[in-house]
């Protein structure tokens, strides 16, 4: 804040020049101390707040707003401290969505971003913040730099990361795979990131799923200072004690409140660095159930105390990200981030300021804040701009790509038959996300593995969508379910590169084109015939759709998936996204073969 706003937010306390904005006769959550004040009055100037307290006489100016909010109760704006806003939307259909709910900031990764375009892109990702009435924050993306491998080098260099460290919009190093840290190839890399970090006063976001004692105590004494990988209330209060700020996650990839909270609830224990996060809300959730506000009230009902619970979505996640001096706060100089609800159970949000303008009522945007939401890039309502302009470097590809010819090392012949055949490596579902290693015999024929009806096994095959060679790896998963056709997407976790499950070399080949003429998506086909689709041409991961057209889309290619044999129970969509997900256990498929993420290897396709 400068010298002059300063001053003027004084002189506004003191009754010397008249307000903005005046918010009279709500109640007040004071999120410091955990009280609830009676009939306050907050003046706003310059968007920022300049007094909290009692009626008393102050001056009045032409354009001075005036709201009467007598039985009513105002919260600070909610912050979701980890997320991932560079897939699905464009930014201004999730703030269109996010910010009436009450989401009046984020803190968002930005791996697929820094995947498309390394440096350029996670450039243009952050210029599409500009004009938007919610505030975005960014992570250096510490994904693309641990897992994407390309054959010139890595997606982001050191130096790259280092820059971005340095640009006004980031608050933090991304999140850290800890066995890519401990175990990995570039530890002495990873701790200089994590010294520069360090340097300029930033976070260091982890990502320590399945580490305990020795070495989750290892990560915080090399450096992490948060972490929303835990999934029991001992992991959350185990990450609390020593000192981490701990994240718990209710959002489209995993869901953890109904496991967390009452068990955590009981352990009363102070939840001071604790935070409600998304880790991303997918359109049709975002639009059925809501963002931020949907969290808070869930964990409400689980027995998590209101006051807690907001705390949990305010202070403690900008203090974490030192913003508190910005957001977080119902405080005078902090940004009149505000939302106006009728009660504290539940929270619905009926009246949002953001920087003391009145952005949305009844959970609905104002037109005035719609018409200031800039395209995604920042250049027009279409969504032009840099990131748009990315383009998938693919060649077509025919179902002769999708062929697997088997070394004449790696046949064995059985001795009732003539027949060869082939061990091969396969990854088996436990969950939607979890997999374990098992193996398979396949007849060999005319030198090829015979897939096409034995067992419960597809075909999948990761295809590099960067450098223009289509390097690709094909395995096979095991539980998925599908009977007919192929499902493909242009994006995935980690390296983000194009990923294909089928039951067809045919259908196979037929996705990953229709993926290519899009310039990115998502599409299901069954015997040639697109099924559903939803293009993804921002980065190759994000949508230029309404976010109620995308969530129709979503909605139909998971429908279309179960309805062709794929589990009720999983989420196929993300089974597919995940299948190059390598800090999960236990066996993930790259562009370079596939990964053991306990071994901390690749590996081939037959067994060693």
């Amino acid at each position: 804040m400068e010298v002059k706003e300063a001053r003027r937010l004084g002189r506004v306390a003191l009754g010397l020049e008249p307000a903005d904005c005046i918010l009279a006769g709500g109640d007040v959550l004071n999120v410091y101390t955990g009280e609830v004040l009676q009939r306050q009055t907050v003046l706003i100037a310059d968007g920022r707040i300049a007094y909290v307290g009692e009626p008393v006489e102050f001056p009045t100016g032409p354009r001075m707003e005036v709201y009467d909010l007598r039985g009513k109760t105002l919260i600070p704006g909610f912050i979701d401290g980890h997320c991932h806003m560079d897939v699905w939307l464009a930014l201004k259909e999730y703030v269109r969505w996010s910010l009436p709910r009450g989401t009046t900031a984020v803190i968002t990764e930005c791996p697929s971003a820094g995947n498309a375009a390394g440096k350029d892109g996670v450039r243009a990702f952050i210029r599409s913040f500009q004009g938007l009435p919610e505030k975005l924050f960014t992570t250096a993306p510490m994904i693309p730099y641990l897992s994407a491998i390309r054959e010139e080098g890595r997606a982001l260099s050191k130096e790259d990361m280092k820059e971005i460290l340095t640009w006004p919009e980031v608050v933090g190093l991304g999140e850290i795979y800890w066995s890519r840290f401990l175990q990995g190839d570039a530890e002495e890399e990873i701790e200089e990131l994590i010294a520069t970090a360090k340097s300029l006063g930033m976070t260091v976001e982890g990502h320590s799923a399945g580490a305990k004692k020795q070495r989750l105590q290892a990560l915080v004494a090399l450096g992490f200072e948060g972490c929303h990988e835990p999934i029991t209330a001992q992991e959350v209060r185990e990450r609390l004690r020593l000192g981490l700020t701990t994240m718990i996650r209710e959002g489209s990839i995993r869901r953890e409140l109904e496991t967390v909270i009452p068990a955590l609830v009981d352990m009363q224990l102070n939840l001071r660095r604790a935070v409600l996060v998304s880790d991303g809300v997918w359109p049709h959730h975002l639009v059925k159930l809501g963002h931020m506000d949907f969290i808070v009230n869930k964990a409400v009902s689980l027995g998590l105390d209101p006051i807690t619970a907001v705390q949990m979505v305010t202070l403690n996640v900008a203090e974490h990200f030192n913003l508190d001096d910005q957001i977080g706060a119902i405080a005078p100089g902090r940004d009149a981030d505000i939302v106006v609800t009728q009660s504290l159970k539940p929270i619905m949000a009926e009246l949002v300021f953001a920087k003391g303008r009145l952005v949305a009522r009844d959970r609905t945007m104002l037109n005035s804040a719609v018409q200031e939401v800039p395209g995604q890039g920042g250049s027009g309502p279409d969504g032009s701009g840099p990131d748009s302009n990315y383009k998938l470097r693919m060649k077509p590809m025919t179902s002769e790509d999708f062929n697997i010819v088997v070394p004449t090392t790696s046949r064995i012949n059985r001795s009732s038959s003539s027949q060869d055949n082939a061990k091969i490596r396969v990854s088996e579902l436990v969950t939607d996300i979890v997999t374990r290693e098992t193996f398979q015999v396949l007849p060999v024929r005319n030198g090829c593995l015979v897939t096409d009806g034995v067992g419960d096994l597809v075909k999948a095959a990761v295809i590099d969508r960067y450098e223009g060679k289509n390097r690709k790896s094909i395995g096979f998963i095991q539980g998925y379910g599908l009977k007919r056709g192929a499902i493909a997407s242009s994006f995935s976790f980690d390296e983000g590169n194009l990923v294909v499950i089928g039951t067809n070399d045919q259908d196979m080949a037929a996705a990953v084109n229709r993926i290519r003429e899009l310039n990115g998506g998502v599409v299901y086909i069954v015997n040639g015939q697109i099924q559903v689709e939803l293009p993804l041409p921002l980065f190759g991961s994000a949508s230029l759709l309404g976010a109620v057209e995308a969530a129709e889309r979503l909605d139909a290619i998971i429908a279309a998936l179960k309805t062709n044999g794929c589990r009720e129970d999983h989420n196929p969509l993300l089974t597919l996204l995940t299948t190059t997900f390598s800090a999960i256990p236990s066996i993930r498929l790259s562009v370079n073969g596939y990964w053991l993420s306990k071994e901390n290897c690749y590996r081939g396709l037959y067994e060693e």
